[in-house]
């Protein structure tokens, strides 16, 4: 996956994260004192927590709040704002000077405005499940032992990651499958330390320096680590001001800057050629009158651009924090993009991504960037994959007039996801992902059904968070829409690893290998995607046939043996990591028109010979290879 994701900012009490428990005075009021006294019961644990913090009565009676403070959020320092109106509206504004971040709550959807003035309103099942969640947190829903929605477990006594003794009390609920562990401290009875599971991450948070506002006892300091993301927030209240005043559109969804793009030909630009070249989508991107290749990504959530061509162009990076791709995690600067344009389209400036060695490490044709959701988001897209041909509609005036299925997409980590069913039985959400060259299976659900049982080859590939390791099987089928894909080939990570792999509310990643036999539309607007049959629906694309996978050297970009799979026709010849190829069929390497020439190669029929002449290391080597078909 070339794609890059990053959590929103996350001060005091983040929303965005929708967090199973409040961590401030609201959390854990109990709404009556359970019958029981017993010093381990958690109703009861909850009830002195309630006494500690003031009493539940004047809990109840706040129904509007506001507070700010200072934040940190990986490399960047900043302040935050938030109104909150039960039980659930609220309008966080964050400001860490080099972006800032909108996002809130009407009662009726989580919104978030982001640092280019795009609006987003998740829509998506698992962020409502847990607005749903929320509202009865609120209403105190989880402290009835007979509710039918909550449950609370008392889990012993553990000391926090500071070192203080606490009860602990564990809280499942039948809406989705987060859990939360709370720890109170034994001596004070003050909430010190939670651990929210969700099937994506969790968030370990040490709730710190209480103090006396009013009549209540409220946590001013908040530090999270969100696992596996390896991020980290820091958290200090100023200001906690209860019973205030609220103008009721504080909370509404904003629109929209105003538009920050333009068409040479008024509301589109069609038909635009693009390079499908080892299943990516590149554009052309003119900056300061210099034209470069960019990839297509709908799972990056914000373009990216090489550091060296952001050098170049003399922009200055700012600030700093942790991305993650398909893999792993990888650090991130931020840079102000000056106006450029995608042959018949303008677009204003916009604050975008900077990636280290992007250019160096993502083949041929070198790459300058990504053109990532802060893109494609302000368009309706239509990719005709048979005929490489893009097109980009102004969403005011489009209406989609022809006879392909309509797909509802909800956007979740700004990347859409649809319904598929795998071999009629394997169903689940995947994200729709133009920068993802395979289609594949998330670890969690590929363990949870037992896939990695399933026989296949392993390969390797290589993202912005490095190299990771899969297992290409051939499936039976993969339904999405009206369509079925016949005999396809699906991946699934070795390794559950930090990134996007690791997200367990998706089966899985839709990539290209998918994508192509279809014309594509996305449209971000109405968080939908269509499809029809593309002219390549019924043709199987070739398949590499040698086992092995060939990069690059360092040096000088010349081919080389990046991989080899075990039991695979390149093992069998005698190919090994590291040979670097310099004749194949005695024609030397540079008359190959470079890497993806030779892997063209490898996709011919099965049973094809080809004569290769290696160095490895300080010798010369010869080996043959014959191709056969390996599933």
């Amino acid at each position: 996956m070339i794609g890059v994701n990053c959590c929103t900012m996350s001060p005091f009490k983040s929303k965005y994260l929708l967090f199973v428990f409040l961590l401030i005075s609201l959390c854990f009021a109990p709404g009556s004192l359970y019958s029981q006294s017993l010093q381990n019961d958690p109703y009861q644990i909850l009830h002195r927590y309630y006494e500690a913090i003031g009493g539940l009565q004047r809990l109840k009676a706040i129904k509007t709040v506001y507070y700010e403070g200072e934040a940190e959020y990986d490399g960047l320092s900043g302040t935050f704002r938030q109104w909150e109106e039960n039980p659930l509206k609220y309008r966080l504004e964050e400001d860490y000077t080099v972006i800032n971040l909108t996002t809130g709550d009407d009662g009726r959807f989580s919104w978030l405005k982001d640092t280019n003035g795009k609006v987003l309103v998740y829509r998506d099942e698992d962020t409502m499940k847990r607005r749903r969640i929320k509202k009865r947190l609120k209403n105190f829903e989880h402290l009835d032992p007979h509710s039918p929605y909550f449950s609370l477990f008392y889990e012993g006594i553990r000391k926090t990651k500071t070192g203080i003794t606490c009860h602990v009390v564990r809280m499942t609920n039948t809406i989705n499958s987060d859990v939360s562990l709370s720890f109170f401290d034994s001596a004070t009875s003050l909430l010190k330390q939670s651990i929210e599971k969700q099937p994506d991450m969790e968030i370990h948070t040490v709730i710190t320096d209480y103090r006396r506002v009013g009549d209540l006892l409220v946590a001013f300091g908040e530090d999270s680590d969100i696992l596996p993301r390896g991020k980290r927030t820091q958290s200090r209240l100023s200001l906690y001001q209860p019973h205030i005043d609220i103008d009721p559109s504080l909370f509404h969804v904003p629109d929209d800057l105003k538009k920050d793009f333009t068409f040479q030909d008024g509301s589109k630009a069609e038909e635009i050629p693009f390079l499908f070249s080892e299943n990516n989508i590149y554009l052309p991107v003119t900056i300061k009158g210099e034209t470069r290749w960019w990839i297509l990504d709908s799972g990056a959530s914000k373009s990216v651009i090489d550091a060296g061509y952001a050098k170049e162009l003399g922009l200055t990076q700012e600030g700093a924090i942790t991305g993650f791709g398909f893999g792993d995690t990888f650090d991130l600067s931020f840079v102000r993009l000056p106006s450029f344009s995608v042959d018949a389209v303008r677009m204003s400036p916009q604050k975008i991504f900077v990636f280290t060695d992007f250019t160096k490490n993502h083949g041929e044709p070198p790459a300058a960037g990504i053109l990532g959701y802060d893109f494609l988001s302000r368009f309706v897209t239509k990719i005709d994959y048979a005929e490489k041909h893009i097109s980009f509609y102004d969403p005011e005036s489009f209406t989609y007039r022809g006879n392909g299925t309509i797909i509802d997409a909800p956007l979740k980590y700004r990347t859409f996801t649809a319904p598929v069913l795998v071999d009629g039985k394997l169903s689940g959400n995947w994200s729709i992902d133009l920068g993802a060259t395979d289609t594949q299976f998330h670890f969690q659900f590929a363990e949870k059904n037992n896939l990695f049982d399933r026989q296949g080859v392993v390969t390797a590939r290589a993202g912005m968070s490095g190299i990771f390791f899969s297992r290409i099987v051939q499936f039976d089928s993969f339904a999405i829409g009206n369509f079925c894909i016949k005999k396809p080939l699906l991946t699934f990570p070795l390794k559950k690893g930090k990134g996007s792999s690791a997200i367990g509310e998706q089966a899985g990643n839709i990539g290209n290998s998918i994508l192509s036999h279809f014309i594509l539309y996305l449209d971000y607007k109405k968080q939908q995607i269509v499809l029809e049959k593309g002219k390549n629906f019924n043709r199987q694309a070739p398949r590499e046939k040698s086992g092995m996978v060939i990069g690059y050297t360092k040096e000088d970009g010349s081919p080389m043996v990046s991989f080899v799979a075990n039991g695979t026709p390149a093992e069998v010849a005698g190919f090994v990591a590291g040979d670097i190829i310099l004749t194949i069929n005695k024609r030397a390497i540079q008359d190959y028109e470079g890497v993806p020439a030779v892997k063209k190669l490898l996709l011919q029929n099965a049973g094809t010979t080809l004569s290769f002449t290696v160095r490895r290391g300080p010798a010369e080597k010869e080996i043959e290879l014959t191709l056969q078909e390996l599933f």
